[in-house]
């Protein structure tokens, strides 16, 4: 991370127009390897990670993965997830190189002196693999991109001969030799040449470099059969084209075919050796090994790279993403090859790209490794062949560093609380440890499980520690103001952008309407740092958000939501206000037509208001009140009061029955009631409990919305509303049987929606209030799962 870091500022210094590049993202991922995210932005704009791997760290080592059996594509996270495990953590990883259609890896792989795959070298320099090039860690354990020659013979009654590879693409007047690896075991050449078929090479019929593998032949394809030749578990195939079936033609069943094969010295006894190409980099310059004008060169496209520094002992995983406008548009390879050089890389060998390109990493705290990057697959990491991995084999050790945040770093008045967020506990290796058995505490607070509660008033810390690990997060506690709200503004005058109105108001005699955005004339100031701004909000229940536009100590703007309106008629709402807030600015709706009044700051945490102006706190019917206005069943009225003591019409209990139903009021069928024509205001929802059979209309087809609502019929039409079962028993003197109400108010008593008054009695006649039914609505609402 600090060479990224050095070379990135060196970038910056040489080329201004790179000046935008920053760094978004970094961690360590272990002690020897570290992540880094760079978005550059002077252009287009482009998202880079570097992954360095340090391979002289004792417990640091780069690999090669591949799917096995080989003839298959596996995603790079799947691959290095099954590849990881204790002792062998894999930590970093990225794609490969190319594969083929079959599928198989397309170019050269080899592990531990174990050819896998010989592939093949395209014809073409507007190919990315024109020349044999390959990436590895060779046998001193030193990162390695270069050239490489093979050798592959094959002897036969004393005679030795070339092959052209191994695995590849069998052309013109060449000989392939194929291993029981190889696609699905079937060599899939045309029918225009000649096979041999070898078995009896042993166990482990693989091709070794240095080492010669022997086995007799067992048959022939001969020229012209369509289905390819079956490949013996424990032989291969010679594969000829042309001038080269000439020797083959020679060779009789039962007689002995060796196979050889070895590469040039400096790549002998390599740990893993990943052909691929073009070189982008080479001895500290900028040379593509392919032509830098042809179209796969100059396509802007997501990028993978491996990179060497002189030495070979700094390797670091490289890729840029692409396709994907406004977040990383990709780079040319040519960009991509400048974009590694400027990092000071001596070094460097592209990758497979485009959909394939993709990088893990171990986050700080996280057992295993995720995906890094976005892939331009439409999100999907997509399936490859070989992919390259940082793993870990470092022994578990004791904590020693432990990363935590606060989850504000606001000041705290006695009595509040905050989180502590435990990010990450690292051991001397680098390795995550649980996070668990970690002791927090602290000399102004208490702390329960990861919550800190402030109760002293200065400056303090918050302690977190496991073991010999130990980090100390600062913290200031204010004293606990008194608890009171201070109004800031009425809106019986107008100060703000648009006048005030008349026909609703919760204070006074005026309101805001807001449209859109209202913008006060001179910004409200919230001295003293308010706990709360509050607000009366009237609304339609239309889901409409309304928004404060709030500024800072630094003149920087903040959004802050009073919530989304779900309510109709009154509601007191508030939000939470920063330390460092100064001034209220505007406030903003996202549907017309909201009302607001009673603009308020709140100090203290414990500071309550009325729900309505005549429901007080601590009110009977309170909390039951709330929750309906809170559903949309029930409001107040535009004078800001609910009128708790008076008597419920017939129509008010239509609306509220309808409203907690969720009864449809589109396309009901009319009731033909004479007194509720279809233009008439609650229509809708007069006609959907008629239709529901919940209320019925009285003498002469009528339904007298108007009309008083007694407790008998209260009790009538929450018993067939709610559905409520029938009982037996008999709960009130003054509920004879024979009345129509009498076993709908027994059962409202039977499950617990009524328990009358305290002489025993349930007044049937008399006329039901707001607030009782309220009570009694909201308790059947409640308990209406239980039948």
């Amino acid at each position: 991370m600090k060479r990224f870091r050095i070379w990135l500022l060196v970038l910056v210094l040489l080329s201004p127009s790179l000046a935008s590049a920053a760094v978004i993202d970094e961690f360590a991922i272990s002690n020897g390897v570290t992540y880094t995210e760079v978005v550059e932005e002077e252009t287009t704009k482009q998202s880079i990670r570097v992954m360095e791997i340090d391979a002289t760290d004792p417990y640091t080592k780069i690999k090669a993965g591949m799917p096995n059996p080989l003839n298959q594509l596996i995603q790079t996270t799947k691959q290095a997830l099954e590849a990881s495990q204790e002792g062998n953590e894999v930590i970093g990883a990225i794609n490969g190189s190319f594969f083929s259609r079959q599928p198989m890896p397309l170019y050269f792989v080899a592990i531990d002196n174990h050819l896998v795959n010989g592939g093949t070298i395209e014809s073409g320099i507007d190919q990315f693999v024109n020349i044999p090039l390959a990436f590895g860690m060779n046998k001193n354990g030193k990162g390695q991109i270069d050239d490489y020659t093979t050798t592959f013979t094959y002897t036969h009654s004393g005679e030795t001969d070339t092959i052209a590879g191994h695995n590849g693409q069998r052309s013109l007047n060449s000989m392939m030799v194929y291993t029981p690896n190889f696609s699905d075991g079937i060599t899939a050449t045309n029918p225009y040449g000649y096979e041999v078929i070898v078995s009896g090479a042993g166990a482990d019929p693989s091709l070794h470099f240095g080492e010669s593998l022997t086995g007799k032949v067992v048959g022939f394809r001969p020229y012209g059969e369509i289905t390819g030749a079956k490949i013996p578990a424990d032989g291969f195939v010679l594969s000829a084209h042309g001038t080269k079936t000439e020797a083959l033609l020679n060779m009789k069943i039962g007689d002995t075919v060796s196979v050889f094969t070895n590469i040039d010295e400096k790549w002998q006894n390599a740990e893993f050796m990943i052909g691929s190409g073009p070189m982008l980099v080479k001895d500290g310059k900028v040379a593509l090994s392919m032509d830098p004008n042809s179209a796969r060169a100059r396509e802007k496209a997501p990028r993978t790279a491996v990179a060497i520094d002189e030495t070979g002992d700094n390797v670091a995983f490289i890729t840029v993403d692409g396709r994907q406008p406004g977040y990383s548009t990709g780079m040319s390879l040519v960009e991509f090859a400048t974009y590694i050089q400027s990092l000071g890389y001596d070094r460097a060998l592209n990758m497979d790209g485009g959909g394939s390109t993709t990088m893990l990493a171990r986050k700080p705290g996280d057992f295993t490794v995720t995906i890094q990057n976005k892939p331009s697959d439409f999100g999907f990491e997509r399936r490859v062949s070989t992919v390259l991995m940082a793993v870990t084999t470092a022994p578990k050790g004791v904590p020693t560093t432990i990363h935590a945040k606060k989850s504000t770093d606001a000041e705290l008045i006695i009595g509040e609380s905050m989180t502590v967020i435990i990010e990450s506990i690292m051991d001397e290796y680098g390795n995550p440890i649980k996070v668990e058995n970690v002791q927090i505490t602290s000399d102004v607070g208490t702390v329960s499980g990861t919550t800190f509660t402030a109760t002293k008033a200065g400056t303090g810390y918050i302690s977190v520690k496991k073991g010999t690990a130990e980090v100390k997060l600062p913290v200031t506690i204010k004293a606990t103001p008194e608890n009171k709200a201070v109004l800031l503004d009425s809106f019986e005058t107008n100060t703000w952008s648009v006048p005030s109105v008349y026909n609703v108001a919760y204070d006074g005699s005026r309101a805001l309407k807001i449209e859109s955005t209202v913008t006060a004339a001179q910004p409200i100031t919230l001295a003293n740092s308010p706990s709360f701004m509050s607000m009366r909000v009237y609304g339609q229940a239309d889901h409409t958000e309304v928004t404060g536009t709030i500024l800072d100590v630094n003149g920087v703007a903040h959004t802050a939501s009073f919530g989304t309106v779900t309510w109709n008629g009154w509601k007191y709402v508030s939000v939470p206000v920063q330390s460092n807030w100064m001034k209220l600015t505007s406030i903003s709706v996202t549907k017309p037509g909201v009302y607001i009044d009673a603009l308020k700051s709140v100090y203290g945490t414990s500071y309550k208001e009325e729900l309505f102006r005549d429901v007080p706190v601590g009110f009977r019917a309170e909390a039951d009140i709330a929750s309906l206005v809170d559903k949309a069943i029930i409001s107040g009225f535009p004078d800001g009061t609910f009128k708790p003591q008076t008597t419920l019409t017939r129509v008010q209990a239509a609306i509220m029955i309808q409203r907690a139903l969720n009864l449809p009021v589109d396309r009901v069928k009319d009731p033909e009631f004479i007194d509720v024509p279809k233009t008439y205001a609650s229509f809708g929802s007069i006609a959907a409990v008629a239709e529901a059979g919940i209320m019925l209309g009285r003498t002469g087809h009528k339904f007298d919305p108007q009309a008083e609502l007694t407790r008998a019929e209260m009790a009538a039409v929450l018993k067939r509303a709610l559905k409520l079962p029938e009982t037996t028993k008999s709960y009130f003197p003054d509920n004879p049987s024979g009345t129509f109400s009498y076993s709908s108010i027994n059962a409202l008593a039977e499950v617990g929606i009524t328990l009358g008054f305290p002489d025993g009695s349930f007044r049937p006649a008399e006329p039901i209030k707001r607030a009782d039914f309220s009570i009694f609505l909201k308790r059947g609402l409640d308990k209406q799962s239980l039948w």
